[in-house]
């Protein structure tokens, strides 16, 4: 396995981060651009005396690594997984506790692993409609407000979900990068005959849940290249790079990666640029360059940009499934699985490479998103309130 270092400056901190999973390297890599971006202002000031030094880069994956604390023994204690941390950690403890993994018997408590993704349909035209098909009450579009109010000062920290002001920037941090990953919002849905439906339609349907269980088969390098027998059906033949993984582990890894060596080449494209591609210049890169179309609606609030971020990228979910074609599929515990095969398309983009541009645009923009909505929430430069006479 590759290891990355990620290099960053919040405030004053500099810190280097080991990666594990390219699925980590992802979130890292919003966190880090959101540091940079913070750096020196008061919301990043903020960030640090919240998160005692942590910063956004490695609280990112936070809510990733107490999933692994999900299959302990009932009673054992949690890991440590923050060193010299214990205030953070018994947050997180707490948290946790608030939203096990495995709902008892009549509780109304949510589990936190839901608080990941929503599974709205992956179809022409699809909007996130709170209580509508594939949305839930504490779906990934409604816990990034959540947790904006509770920064905000609107919801208590003493709150029954557990976020406090700290756990709220630790989840924000991972939550904004998963809503920008386009198999965490948009679902394909089958019919019980192993058909690709759209299921507005009516009749029954079983979602892919973000493509878990369909193994993707990318295209031979003979297809990958434009080879015109195969007249735009799936390559029978599975890329070794492919083999084995799920379509849901493909773009939490897979294009990552493409997207981060589709920037390092960028860089080394630049006239003036010498030597090896630095982890700091990637992220510079990103955090130097406005992205196109992050900005949330004119007059939004904060609370209100997580279903802006969640109709953007619907376009791109439709899309990462369209350029696949879905075979052997079964229903099992009301979940499709089967296989997600390449086909070529008529741009003559392979799907990795698409993936890879398009997963390099929703970094970008979730890195700026998440400053952006940090500094909304934590913006300490607004003039207080004066008192009227009748109140001083």
């Amino acid at each position: 396995m590759r290891f990355r270092i990620i290099t960053f400056t919040c405030a004053t901190l500099l810190l280097a981060v080991p990666v594990f999973p390219y699925g980590a390297l992802g979130h890292e890599t919003v966190g880090a651009i959101a540091d940079m971006k913070l750096a020196g202002t008061p919301a990043g000031a903020q960030v640090t005396k919240l998160l005692n030094g942590l910063t956004l880069s490695r609280a990112s994956v936070l809510a990733d690594e107490i999933k692994g604390w999900d299959r302990l023994p009932k009673g054992q204690p949690k890991p440590t997984i923050l060193k010299n941390q214990p205030r953070l950690q018994e947050q997180l403890v707490a948290f946790w506790n608030a939203n096990p993994p495995t709902k008892a018997k009549g509780s109304d408590a949510p589990t936190h692993k839901e608080f990941h993704y929503t599974d709205v349909p992956a179809v022409d035209g699809s909007k996130y409609v709170k209580g509508n098909l594939g949305t839930e009450p504490y779906d990934i579009v409604q816990m990034i407000p959540f947790c904006a109010r509770v920064l905000l000062g609107e919801e208590p920290e003493n709150n029954d979900r557990k976020i406090t002001k700290p756990v709220a920037l630790i989840l924000l941090a991972h939550y904004v990068g998963d809503i920008h990953q386009p198999l965490h919002v948009g679902n394909a849905y089958f019919s019980t005959a192993g058909n690709l439906v759209n299921p507005s339609k009516g009749g029954k349907s079983f979602p892919d849940h973000g493509g878990n269980g369909f193994r993707i088969i990318l295209a031979d390098e003979k297809n990958a290249k434009g080879d015109t027998k195969s007249k735009g059906k799936p390559s029978s033949q599975k890329s070794n790079k492919s083999k084995g993984t799920n379509l849901h582990s493909f773009w939490d890894s897979e294009a990552v990666d493409e997207a981060l060596k589709q920037v390092d080449e960028t860089i080394e494209s630049q006239p003036n640029h010498k030597g090896k591609v630095t982890d700091e210049q990637v992220i510079a890169w990103f955090a130097n360059a406005e992205p196109t179309d992050w900005k949330p609606p004119a007059k939004s609030k904060p609370t209100e940009w997580a279903q802006f971020w969640a109709n953007d990228i619907l376009p791109m979910s439709t899309q990462a499934h369209e350029r696949l074609a879905f075979s052997n599929v079964t229903i099992k515990n009301d979940s499709a699985n089967g296989d997600a095969t390449e086909i070529k398309m008529p741009d003559g983009i392979s799907y990795l490479n698409w993936a890879g541009q398009r997963t390099q645009e929703e970094l970008h923009k979730a890195g700026w998103r998440l400053a952006a909505i940090i500094e909304a929430c934590l913006d300490t430069e607004k003039p207080a309130a004066k008192k009227s006479k009748s109140t001083q």
